[in-house]
């Protein structure tokens, strides 16, 4: 004999009326689907889904910025752009120095970078996911390149603020023929990312190698954050700012990646 509790269990099917065991994927009758497989089927996708945004933003090194109440659901490039990411995208290199793909790419204008987001975006494996790449305000450049630090630079990942050289690629140590040579301007180069120490969220070379592109404007120009190889120390702080027009080019200006997920 059927309960009431039996009965509150039941369901109809939408589709011949009849009564369904909520515990079955088909009704018994029609074979519609039951709330339980549709929600085995939202599940599945969900995780389909999750995969294809974890997925996208492994290839292209992403760590998720810690939110706060201005910046949130904000990925940050782990390292700047390579020129073997650029050449992936674009097939082209327009860097000075190669001879070592992982090196940043450098000589883009802020044309070039939006040439190169349009064409990662239009990336189907990208729209499927719902992920989004442009270029990072000013202000929330500074904020991943900080870390949690209101000093020079960026914070360490161990607690403490970091200094130029464990940091950054400049002026003082980018040469290869030695730091009194380098600061005469001989020998300094662009070195490939990731061999610095990062910041807390895991950002390598917010404060040297090359500075960066981002989406802030000052009237015309573009505004570019960050240190560079050629860059005495005190152009390499985390809160030093300069703008170029859009199509200036350089051996020291390449950009960094920043996305985020389509409602996210």
């Amino acid at each position: 004999m059927s309960t009431m509790h039996d009965e509150a269990k039941t369901i109809i099917s939408k589709n011949c009326g009849a009564k369904i065991d909520p515990s079955l994927k088909f009704c018994q009758e029609c074979g519609s689907k039951t709330p339980k497989f549709i929600a085995l089927e939202n599940a599945e996708a969900e995780r389909i889904a999750r995969e294809k945004v974890q997925k996208v933003l492994e290839e292209w090194n992403m760590v998720r910025i810690p939110d706060n109440t201005t910046h949130k659901g904000l990925y940050f490039g782990k390292y700047q752009v390579t020129q073997a990411q650029w050449q992936s995208i674009m097939g082209n290199n327009p860097s000075y120095f190669t001879g070592n793909s992982s090196r940043p790419v450098e000589c883009v204008s802020w044309y070039d970078c939006q040439e190169f987001f349009e064409k990662l975006n239009a990336h189907t494996e990208v729209k499927q996911a719902g992920v989004t790449f442009f270029l990072p305000t000013e202000e929330e450049w500074e904020y991943a390149c900080r870390a949690g630090s209101t000093g020079k630079y960026g914070l360490l990942a161990d607690g403490r603020e970091g200094t130029l050289d464990e940091m950054g690629w400049y002026l003082g140590n980018s040469s290869a023929k030695g730091w009194f040579l380098g600061f005469l301007g001989i020998g300094n180069q662009t070195h490939p990312v990731g061999q610095k120490k990062p910041n807390a969220w895991g950002l390598y070379d917010m404060h040297g190698n090359v500075c960066e592109w981002t989406a802030s404007a000052n009237g015309s120009h573009r505004i570019i954050r960050g240190g560079s190889y050629f860059y005495f120390a005190s152009f390499c702080l985390s809160g030093f700012r300069l703008w170029y027009l859009p199509d200036f080019r350089s051996l020291g200006l390449g950009f960094r990646l920043a996305a985020s997920r389509t409602g996210k």
